[in-house]
């Protein structure tokens, strides 16, 4: 069944979904078919699919917008960003184009979230508040060179937090360059780091003991 509203003139279209028991707003009907992104935005949920992840995000305006692609490699850290604002990067990546799930070896370019970080200050700046916020104050600086004190091998992950895939692994007294950081994730502060062998996000440190996994080399001995 379809009912017409007259709004400033225009005529919107609500169809009633029986099977769904709500109506399609006009303004979720507007965004979901539009190519125009938000760039920054408040991330309500996060679902795997099978050609791509799918993020539900509200803007600033309060806008909705539904099953948003992206790829699978940020549903991995949902735990990081739900309920989270966030700064987004699209790009375009090669996914499957089959009528089925099943690959095909046929493939189309989508447009989709690439990059997700935290876009609160606040959670950033909480990295250098120190033991009274939960985490150990950085000493590393993009740019800098650093080495593992750790005793055991450290995990690298492909995005900060301990719910990442891990890439590889940063040995006790290796060497490595930082790139990006800090994040603050789950009381961690996250630096990402090249190792020569492998590129990911290593934690300084222990947030309960405040003891440090990873020291500028001029404090090496």
């Amino acid at each position: 069944m379809t009912f017409r509203l007259s709004v400033l003139g225009v005529s919107v279209s609500l169809f009633a979904t029986s099977t769904l028991g709500f109506f399609t707003s006009p303004v979720a009907a507007q965004v979901r078919n539009s190519a125009e992104q938000p760039k920054v935005a408040t991330v309500k949920s996060m679902v795997d699919g099978d050609l791509m992840c799918y993020v539900t995000l509200v803007d600033g305006n309060g806008v909705t917008y539904r099953e948003v692609g992206a790829t699978f490699e940020i549903c991995e850290n949902k735990n990081t960003f739900l309920n989270k604002k966030v700064n987004l990067v699209y790009g375009k990546v090669s996914v499957n184009d089959c009528q089925s799930a099943e690959p095909c070896g046929k493939t189309r370019q989508q447009t989709l979230i690439v990059k997700m970080t935290p876009a609160d200050s606040n959670q950033s700046n909480s990295c250098f508040r120190g033991a009274s916020a939960g985490y150990t104050i950085p000493r590393l600086k993009v740019g800098m060179t650093g080495h593992s004190v750790a005793l055991v091998n450290l995990q690298v992950r492909k995005q900060p937090g301990i719910e990442s895939q891990s890439v590889g692994s940063l040995a006790p007294r290796s060497n490595f360059k930082v790139l990006q950081g800090p994040q603050c994730v789950g009381n961690y502060v996250w630096w990402n780091v090249n190792t020569g062998r492998v590129q990911g996000w290593v934690a300084e440190g222990d947030p309960v003991t405040l003891k440090y996994w990873l020291a500028p080399n001029s404090t090496r001995r």
